[in-house]
């Protein structure tokens, strides 16, 4: 990365259940979870046009660097890349918006310990209960970061989000409420 060197690379995705081999230019990488990640982007024009790509390192089954070089694109910083991201997922047309939760006071022990966001802060604070803000995309991973937290958290806002968290409950209760 240093160097600007385009890297060759075989792919296997988690989505399709297929290896590709392909080029990119790497950007940087990122910790989330216990698992390294790589920012690049594709030499392919296809690909190429539409930006930088996130690859899970362990993912990775062939690399080596190629005698080829490319120019950093100088508008591009990480930073601004995952501006508002919980992880990984950096999905530029999902927009930074304020999320408001409800934190069962045991779970809220454990959020201000160990912040779920940057953003955090908590504006309410009661035997019960705490209410916490954000300023974040909530996409998928942080979508999933409150379903890990279950009853102990709740969506208040936004109201969109609230309804997609509880349609993923209620898909979940189906699952379990079969005979």
């Amino acid at each position: 990365m240093k160097e600007n060197r385009v890297l060759n690379m075989t792919y296997h995705s988690y989505w399709k259940d297929e290896e590709n081999n392909f080029d990119v230019q790497p950007y940087c990488v990122k910790l989330f979870r216990q698992r390294w990640y790589m920012v690049a982007r594709s030499t392919y024009s296809y690909y190429y046009e539409k930006g930088p790509r996130i690859y899970s390192l362990d993912r990775i089954k062939y690399l080596h660097a190629t005698d080829e070089t490319f120019e950093m694109p100088k508008d591009w910083t990480a930073e601004e890349f995952f501006d508002g991201c919980f992880g990984i997922i950096a999905e530029q047309s999902v927009k930074i918006q304020p999320v408001k939760l409800k934190v069962s006071a045991g779970q809220a022990n454990y959020i201000r310990d160990l912040k779920m966001h940057e953003s955090q802060e908590e504006i309410e604070r009661n035997e019960e209960y705490s209410i916490f803000t954000f300023n974040l995309r909530p996409e998928f991973d942080f979508q999933q970061e409150l379903l890990w937290n279950g009853e102990d958290m709740e969506v208040l806002e936004p109201l969109w989000l609230r309804k997609e968290i509880a349609g993923k409950i209620e898909r979940m209760w189906n699952k379990y409420n079969k005979n």
